[in-house]
């Protein structure tokens, strides 16, 4: 059945987004930078950039940046030129390694029929179940059906370590359709090819990886007031190196919802997810997610929108010896624009996620990270982004809590390439020692677009 399943997500793949230097999981807590936080094509508006979904609220994770054209059209070729420097590599407790490191990413996006204004903007997260830290939103169709396809291969060079120069590939693809009667479709696809920091506190090391994320969110109206949702996701993870095989896996998702809309702008629902998570080798870990939540949707002005949900989660592990875990779970994704030049934007979670260490299960991953946005001039704006997270493992004593703060200016000179300029501090104190780390990183980066 894995087999099958396998051969399914592949052959539906349309293709996905990437995680280099530009992305989340370059930085171990798992949250995404601010400024350089991907090379997902996005709009330049006045508004705050729309973050870990396409709905306004993303693996990943505070303000993003954005690099869609101001002109519309079906073909948008890109480059981005990144340059950073950081005085710890390799996340290490002890003998820090400095380097400058070198991105170049050329890409293509297509949409048909012609768009200029951010499709899809999601990361995935190797240690998530299912892939996402947070949920997807699915945006409103305003077309009968739109598609989209991104390419953008990477090359990062090290000035000291070229031993761990790479090549990463990355790739995303949706399709919307919406009929008439209320019946809609929206799949996406996100593929990743890349190195991944080991983490481990000690060791000197990238670790290869390939992941997939397809997901099918089907909707249906019976009425004005009633929607009803199913999702289907298919996540896979596979480490090249054998020192990791224990975190290869695959998850299957299924999601259901109810919304009842009491106003234009605002709806209630009620959620069941069901997550099967089945390891290639650690059959001891495999186990089952059942959760239910209860949540409001909300848009009731231009300024403000979001979406919170509360509710109880239980895992339950096939290996005899490893105890059920339950608790409450939780997720905000907010955002208010106080004025065209200044936003806010929020996310809050508290949710399981798979192990990132032999020895233990699991970990709950609680967080919340905050993204401020100020337009100065409309050549000049910055963002300031806050992070707090605490990962606290099943089956182990570790606890660990992480705190990153990051500054970033954008200038953009020209409609068709602008600069950014970031700084990021980054803490990880853990009660095993050799997990903390602090580290200071810079980023400098030239956008151009077509």
């Amino acid at each position: 059945m894995k087999k099958i399943l396998r051969v399914l997500s592949v052959s539906i793949m349309i293709l996905g987004i990437s995680g280099s230097a530009l992305y989340a999981e370059d930085i171990p807590a798992g949250q995404s930078e601010i400024v350089p936080a991907e090379t997902l094509p996005a709009g330049q508006s006045d508004s705050i950039p729309a973050g870990q979904t396409e709905a306004g609220a993303e693996e990943g994770q505070g303000v993003t940046s954005d690099i869609f054209g101001q002109e519309g059209g079906i073909v948008h070729p890109y480059i981005i030129v990144q340059e950073k420097w950081t005085d710890n590599l390799f996340t290490t407790q002890s003998d820090e390694k400095s380097d400058f490191v070198t991105t170049i990413a050329p890409g293509i996006w297509l949409a048909f029929p012609a768009n200029r204004e951010k499709l899809l903007s999601l990361d995935t997260t190797t240690s998530a179940s299912g892939g996402m830290k947070l949920s997807r939103i699915k945006p409103e169709g305003l077309r009968r059906f739109q598609t989209y396809f991104l390419y953008s291969p990477e090359v990062e060079l090290y000035a000291d370590h070229s031993d761990q120069d790479h090549f990463n590939h990355n790739a995303q693809g949706l399709f919307q359709y919406n009929l008439n009667n209320g019946l809609s479709f929206d799949i996406i696809d996100i593929f990743k090819d890349r190195e991944d920091i080991s983490d481990d506190g000690t060791s000197d090391t990238l670790y290869r990886y390939s992941s997939n994320l397809a997901d099918f969110i089907t909707t249906y109206d019976p009425s004005e007031k009633l929607t009803l949702r199913f999702d289907y996701s298919n996540y896979y993870l596979d480490y090249n190196e054998d020192v990791n095989d224990y975190r290869n896996r695959m998850d299957n998702g299924f999601d259901f919802y109810l919304f009842y809309k009491f106003t234009p702008k605002t709806s209630v629902f009620a959620q069941y997810a069901y997550t099967l998570i089945d390891y290639d080798d650690n059959d001891d870990y495999d186990n089952t997610e059942n959760k239910y939540f209860a949540g409001i949707n909300w848009a009731m002005t231009t300024k403000s929108r979001g979406r919170f949900k509360v509710g109880y989660m239980e895992k339950s592990f096939d290996g005899a010896g490893i105890d059920t875990e339950d608790g409450l779970s939780f997720e905000l994704q907010a955002q208010h624009n106080f004025s065209a030049k200044r936003a806010i934007q929020a996310n809050a979670y508290r949710m399981f996620n798979e192990s990132d260490m032999a020895s233990a299960s699991g970990y709950y991953n609680t967080g919340i990270d905050v993204g401020l946005t100020q337009k100065f001039t409309e050549k000049i704006s910055a963002t300031l982004n806050m992070t707090y997270e605490k990962h606290e493992y099943n089956e182990s004593d570790r606890e660990d809590d992480y705190i990153r703060l990051g500054p970033a200016m954008r200038w953009t000179p020209r409609e068709w390439g602008f600069f950014d300029l970031a700084y990021y501090w980054t803490n990880k104190d853990s009660n095993e020692n050799y997990y903390d780390y602090t580290s200071n990183m810079v980023i400098l980066r030239f956008t151009m677009t077509l």
